[in-house]
């Protein structure tokens, strides 16, 4: 249903107007507009977005709100596509439609070419834990670079400079404005790729990285117990008793053997 025209008060071509506006308003309609003509100059931007706000300019007529640059509400949806900016889009809806579709190959395209890319470097699943390593071992306002990455893993300083350009490319960790250079952070997009896969992955398949303190064995144990489950202790327990065992049996060995 159409918005009465009417009411509509006059507002310059520049007025940011108001997206919590109710839809189909003028206010609502001009901010609609901005976020249109700003996602179809960002190559990169949300298709998802794009379409939706496409789709709800058109479905509650919020075209009919906005004036052209002769001061004349829109009559149509075409009309509003084909105006110049800043009243219109400034192309047809079919070049629009033709625009969608071209980001829309891009995109998958990107997507594709990096699972590729990611599965090239081996199994998923132990890229994520290797990963994960990093993030359980790291606060957020710790700072990370290549010698932490180093640590955290375990490898050799060209594989940590590897790691890192590959997290800094997939947007996991990114450079910190203040810090010098060198120095990154995780993302807010990487601890969620790490927390929604350690929430599907089975329980068994988690990886388990503990910062276990080797020269103070009292704060070892608390830390073993504040991650492990009972059943878990039970059966370290009965590994460190069995090796335990092992090491007294074979210094009597030795020692009945002089």
């Amino acid at each position: 249903m159409k918005s009465n025209v009417s009411k509509v008060r006059t507002l310059t071509v520049s007025d940011p107007g108001d997206l919590a506006a109710p839809p189909g308003s003028q206010s609502w309609a001009m901010a609609v507009r901005l976020q249109i003509q700003s996602l179809l100059k960002d190559n990169a931007s949300s298709i998802k977005h794009l379409r939706t706000w496409l789709k709800a300019i058109e479905e509650h007529a919020g075209y009919c709100q906005l004036t052209d640059e002769n001061g004349q509400n829109f009559s149509s949806y075409a009309a509003f596509c084909n105006a110049k900016p800043p009243w219109g889009l400034g192309c047809s809806p079919d070049v629009i439609e033709h625009i969608l579709k071209e980001l829309e190959l891009v995109q998958a395209k990107h997507i594709q070419e990096e699972d590729i890319e990611l599965r090239s470097w081996g199994d998923l699943d132990e890229y994520l834990e290797r990963f994960s390593k990093l993030v359980q071992n790291c606060p957020d306002d710790e700072p990370i670079n290549s010698s932490k990455i180093g640590q955290v893993l375990e490898t050799v300083p060209s594989n940590a400079h590897i790691w890192r350009k590959r997290w800094l490319d997939l947007g996991w960790i990114e450079p910190i404005p203040e810090k010098k250079r060198g120095s990154y952070q995780i993302t807010n997009e990487g601890r969620k790729l790490i927390q929604e896969w350690l929430e599907q992955a089975p329980y068994n398949n988690q990886p388990l990285w503990l910062n276990i303190p080797r020269r103070n064995s009292k704060k070892a144990a608390e830390q073993l117990i504040k991650s492990l489950e009972v059943e878990h202790l039970r059966e370290l327990h009965n590994l460190i008793g069995e090796s335990l065992n092992r090491d007294s049996n074979d210094i009597n060995k030795d020692s009945n053997a002089i």
